[in-house]
């Protein structure tokens, strides 16, 4: 066997393994919400942008509308889940779109990106501002409004991305709904796209991350409520410190290149598709510990 099939192969038998577990263990949900950004978006932007004929992001090199060259992490834990997961724009459950903050809208030339609490209301007024209670929901963001910033405190800006995703939840809860998944904020510093303005990115995840777990922690005593929070920004830690270990050969250099747009020979061991997203494999490792989690 290859490397690349055999290390596939592992990444797919943990993800199996920890369905199984996810199915004895977790509640049974009857849908699952999302909000957030590219990394959650499963196709909302391209389906927005292809109707202007602008589609966004190309497709292919990416993957059916995705930020990846496949599926994301959570097409992965709604598989195992035995739900399904589309965009919104076609009627689906997903609500995330590529380029989100969850501090404001994006205001682009082909129109405003909803933020993460914006999509939140979007949802609830298409259900007529109940949120199902038998619903998995996930919540993720931030890593925009960090890329986007031009100045200011970091700590400020994470207070201010965790006090949105801590009200989204807040929201979601007042309306009805009882299982979350939030996880917290990867380092954005390690991101290509990041690493001119490395220190800011830094200090502004680890900001992130101590206010939102301030915030979420009397929500997570809650009788009846279950928030399962997932630890992104030591995982990739842990990939970035010691990258063969988890079957990386490059965790720097993102596949495509954003000059020429050409691809790279082995996006398997590639850990960045791009200079913000990951690769299939590394939704994956995302996956992963999502499905743990769940199995709680």
């Amino acid at each position: 066997m290859s490397t690349r099939r055999f290390v596939s192969a592992i990444a797919l038998a943990l993800l199996a393994v920890l369905s199984i577990n996810a199915y004895a263990s977790a509640p049974t949900y009857d849908a699952i919400y999302v909000f957030g950004d590219s990394y959650c978006d499963v196709g909302n932007i391209f389906l927005l942008s292809t109707a202007v004929n602008q589609p966004t992001p190309p497709s292919p090199p990416y993957f059916h509308g995705r930020f990846s060259n496949g599926p994301i992490w959570v097409e992965h834990i709604a598989s195992s889940l035995g739900l399904p997961m589309t965009p919104s724009q076609s009627g689906g459950t997903d609500y995330a779109f590529g380029g989100a903050e969850v501090t404001a809208p994006v205001v682009t030339g082909e129109g405003t990106i909803p933020s993460v609490p914006q999509q939140v209301l979007l949802y609830l007024g298409q259900h007529g501002g109940k949120a199902d209670p038998k619903a998995l929901y996930i919540l993720e963001g931030g890593g925009n409004d960090i890329i986007n910033a031009t100045g200011g405190s970091p700590q400020s800006l994470g207070a201010q991305i965790a006090l949105g995703i801590a009200n989204s939840e807040l929201i979601l809860r007042l309306a009805g709904a009882k299982h979350f998944l939030i996880p917290n904020l990867f380092d954005v510093s390690l991101l290509p796209v990041a690493r001119a303005n490395a220190a800011f990115a830094h200090e502004a995840s680890l900001a992130t991350n101590k206010s939102l777990n301030q915030l979420l922690a009397i929500e997570q005593l809650l009788q009846g409520i279950k928030i399962r929070r997932i630890d992104v920004f030591n995982l990739l830690q842990s990939v970035a410190s010691d990258a063969t270990h988890y079957g990386f050969t490059d965790i720097v250099n993102p596949c495509i290149n954003p000059i020429t747009s050409t691809v790279c020979t082995d996006p398997d061991h590639t850990f960045f598709w791009d200079v913000i997203h990951p690769t299939e494999f590394g939704h994956a490792f995302f996956a992963v510990i999502a499905e743990a989690a769940l199995s709680q």
